[in-house]
């Protein structure tokens, strides 16, 4: 009849348009298929917690023992949740445990040194030769470093109009400014190398960046990304130690822009976005997505946590499961003794295409 002809014909209409829709914000989907990167899978069951590369090939993460996980102490009674720090040799796939450990710890990780407490305890060193002394009560931490120290630097203090922010010691720090949502109180970053009084100016105001500037080795500079305030993705940076900034990523308007996007790393291939909208139960365009030719490609589907890039810049570290439902499905296999799926899994981007 014609009224079935026209119902088909404003479904096929319809059908084009949705196709047409997919193909313009996920342009990732077109490529029919993932690129060819190989995806390294621990098998072994890791907490969305803190982890870091020791070197090109080992990274240490907190995870869990399927036998051990829900069972009681002997000490107190109380029930097993993360039971320790654990070494992953990505060269032969296996894991072993380097200290136990009873919930989250400060896990930090620079330069082959690895800094976490532990009842009481900072431990800090090269593995193997760590040193443990008491956690000090009072004390300042930089990020980058991983170092503790009893006393805060000056232009740190509070009370300052600005907001100094800490690189590598050798580096000295960025002084920020003052915290604000105002364009018109905001002014240029200043980065001060140790011993500078006068500081040099950065093209990046106050009211731009997020905090802090996180430290890429194989570039030996910091990337830097504008502060978000929606999921739509933002300009990214990279600061080198004398000052000179080069921008990594500018928005251009494209629908891609507003797939939403999480977090920024950067490697040796390029940079490296987690994002994208889905479902409790569907991946829909989640993943970590290389952003290369202008577009975004999607190398890992599902939900990427405590992504971690190697010192080289080729190897990307990260907890991963495809959806919710497959997060809370592994907790129950845990919770029965088994690993589950919610695993330590890491793709080489120097590898394949």
């Amino acid at each position: 009849s014609r009224r079935t002809h026209d119902e088909e014909f404003m479904t096929y209409k319809f059908s084009v348009i949705v196709l047409l829709w997919i193909l313009l914000i996920s342009p990732q989907l077109a490529a029919c298929g993932e690129p060819p990167y190989p995806i390294l899978d621990s098998k072994f069951p890791a907490a969305e917690a803190k982890l870091g590369w020791i070197d090109n090939e080992r990274v240490i993460f907190q995870g869990y023992e399927p036998e051990k996980f829900g069972t009681k102490s002997p000490k107190d009674g109380h029930i097993y949740d993360i039971t320790g720090l654990f070494i992953w040799d990505t060269a032969t796939n296996a894991v072993s445990k380097h200290a136990s450990m009873e919930g989250l710890t400060t896990l930090c990780v620079h330069a082959g040194e690895v800094t976490f407490a532990r009842e009481g305890m900072l431990v800090a060193g090269k593995l193997g030769e760590e040193r443990q002394t008491p956690f000090p009560k009072k004390h300042w931490f930089n990020p980058n470093s991983c170092r503790y120290y009893t006393e805060r630097p000056y232009w740190s203090e509070g009370g300052r109009k600005g907001r100094g922010i800490p690189l590598l010691e050798q580096h000295g720090y960025v002084d920020f400014g003052e915290q604000t949502m105002d364009p018109g109180r905001s002014r240029p970053l200043v980065l001060y190398p140790p011993g500078s009084k006068d500081g040099i100016t950065l093209p990046i105001r106050s009211d731009q960046a997020e905090v802090p500037p996180v430290y890429i080795a194989f570039e030996d500079a910091y990337l830097l990304r504008a502060r978000q305030f929606t999921s739509d993705a933002v300009p990214a940076w990279l600061l080198k130690p004398d000052g000179v900034v080069t921008s990594v990523f500018e928005p251009r308007g494209e629908a891609w822009e507003r797939m939403g996007w999480g977090h920024y790393f950067l490697t040796k291939k390029g940079l490296l976005i987690t994002g994208g909208r889905g479902d409790y139960a569907k991946v829909g365009t989640m993943g970590g997505y290389l952003f290369s030719e202008g577009k975004p490609v999607r190398v890992v589907p599902g939900l990427l946590r405590n992504v971690a890039v190697s010192p080289d810049g080729c190897k990307v570290a990260f907890v991963h499961v495809m959806h919710s439902q497959a997060g809370a499905d592994s907790f129950r296999a845990l919770q029965a003794g088994k690993p589950g799926t919610r695993t330590l899994k890491m793709i080489d981007l120097c590898k394949g295409e």
